[in-house]
């Protein structure tokens, strides 16, 4: 059966050695076996996230199921939160803490935007009862990548105890992040984009000062201090999807042997490729800050970004549409997977073709030029 290339923010294309690691037959997880393997891949996913000898948890189960783990394990009742809210996923962890119960004051930013710590700072100080701030690193929904570390720098100014919680489901592997150097206390991410798994783990860490909040999560299947327990000692509180983890051995071996700085300069370049081919036919940033593991454009005036989207469909490619009251002007092409630089070159030549198909005066090659002296230079 055909499948068309994933050229989204997630799901992404997964290596042929990914997929060949999951064929392998299922082992049971309560042996010896597993326990050698999840200690192993354990071992390797921290060093992924820059925090070598700690423990990242990983769950069966979606980011947002990491992000709900960490946030319960993490943030007593009656604690008052800050949202910081530039997107989808922004209005997501700020609907996620008023689904428990939790007082949270919602900070708004303008899509495309990137929190600015000065508002940041003058909302704690005008809420002095805050203990917890939530925030997006990149924010998939509008391709925008926020300075954690400025904003974690200014929260620390003001609160200096505040729990600093970061939703990194596109930016692990994508970009730099940094947890214990930025002075985080949590962080969130999944398999489906950064790390070209299939949808299905989710991966959680939280610094000491995180797990030193309280000593009973208010969740069952998403304990993490009974996961905790138990991935130490190389098992999992319920039964893991094992198969996705032979995957994740196998993609992290492919990142940690590029190295993950080259890694991020990778993407980084990518993804620049893919923007100055969209500036080249017309297509301007969404994002004032973009992030670099997805581009949003705007697509030009008088073409609904919709059938930006069918375009590449038709071409064999399946790429991102904006959301909500971006989805008729914006579109979001990502090299985030297992993709190289001819796939980037791909995505251009997609885009000026499809682009071609809805009247536009577009030169043959323009985008594509304009990728390849990016990715040449």
């Amino acid at each position: 059966m055909y499948k068309p290339r994933l050229f989204a923010p997630g799901p992404v294309e997964v290596p042929p050695q990914v997929l060949e690691a999951m064929a392998r037959p299922t082992i049971h997880h309560r042996t010896p076996e597993f326990k050698e393997l999840f200690l192993r891949v354990r071992e390797k996913l921290a060093e992924l996230c820059c925090v070598p000898g700690e423990d990242v948890l990983i769950l069966a189960g979606s980011g947002t199921s990491a992000f709900e783990a960490g946030f319960l394990a993490s943030v007593p009742k009656g604690s008052k939160i800050l949202g910081i809210n530039a997107g989808k996923f922004g209005e997501r962890w700020v609907k996620l803490a008023r689904t428990f119960g939790y007082g949270v004051t919602d900070l708004q930013f303008d899509w495309g935007k990137v929190a600015e710590p000065a508002m940041v700072r003058q909302a704690l100080e005008q809420n002095p009862d805050i203990s917890v701030v939530m925030t997006t690193h990149s924010e998939t929904s509008t391709g925008a990548l926020h300075d954690v570390q400025a904003l974690a720098r200014a929260i620390r100014e003001v609160r200096p105890e505040a729990l600093i919680l970061v939703d990194c489901v596109t930016s692990l592997s994508a970009t730099e992040v940094r947890p214990k150097e930025w002075g985080l206390d949590g962080v969130f991410s999944g398999s489906q984009k950064g790390l070209m798994l299939p949808p299905g783990l989710g991966f959680a860490w939280l610094s000491e000062r995180a797990w030193a909040q309280q000593d009973l999560s208010p969740s069952f299947y998403l304990d993490l201090r009974k996961e905790r327990k138990s991935q130490v000692k190389g098992e999992t509180a319920y039964t893991p999807a094992v198969n996705l983890i032979y995957g994740l051995e196998a993609s992290l071996d492919m990142l940690l042997n590029e190295g993950i700085e080259q890694v991020w300069q990778r993407r980084a370049k990518f993804n620049e490729a893919i923007m100055a081919a969209g500036k080249a036919v017309g297509c301007k940033p969404y994002a004032k800050r973009p992030s670099p593991a997805v581009a949003a454009l705007y697509a030009p005036e008088g073409i609904a970004a919709p059938d930006i989207v069918k375009g590449f469909t038709k071409r064999g490619m399946r790429i991102a549409g904006g959301q909500d009251h971006a989805k008729a002007v914006m579109f979001r092409p990502s090299a985030l997977g297992y993709a190289d630089a001819f796939d980037v070159i791909s995505i251009a030549a997609a885009l000026e073709a499809s682009l071609r198909d809805l009247g536009q005066a577009i030169a043959q090659g323009s985008a594509v030029v304009a990728a390849m002296q990016v990715l040449e230079g």
